[in-house]
């Protein structure tokens, strides 16, 4: 479980990258959130909650889902990080649904 943690800080620090690269703009301040958030989700992952693993792979959709429009629309933050955080984004939600697969991981802990 504790992999998963590896492409979420990841995505952590491309997020906060994304908000210095477009020189602190309020219209970037979105960036910010799923930082915060996905920092969290790893402290969970690290103490090893296992709920956490469901929660992150419903954002993680979530955050795939939220990129690939950023590149339909006006783009926020540089192409490069955008696509580094979506393969940041997509390696987490595979190592989450790894972490979900294995035997043992059925029942949520608190």
């Amino acid at each position: 479980m504790r992999l998963v943690i590896i492409p979420l800080l990841a995505s952590v620090i491309l997020h906060v990258i994304g908000f210095i690269m477009t020189g602190f703009a309020s219209t970037s301040l979105f960036l910010l959130f799923p930082a915060g958030l996905y920092s969290l989700f790893s402290i969970g992952l690290w103490r090893g909650v296992n709920w956490v693993l469901w929660v992150t792979l419903i954002c993680m959709a979530g955050g795939i889902i939220g990129t690939v429009n950023e590149f339909a629309g006006p783009l926020m933050a540089p192409n490069s990080v955008l696509i580094s955080i979506l393969l940041a984004d997509l390696a987490t939600a595979g190592f989450v649904i790894r972490a979900l697969m294995k035997p043992g991981i059925t029942k949520p802990t608190c």
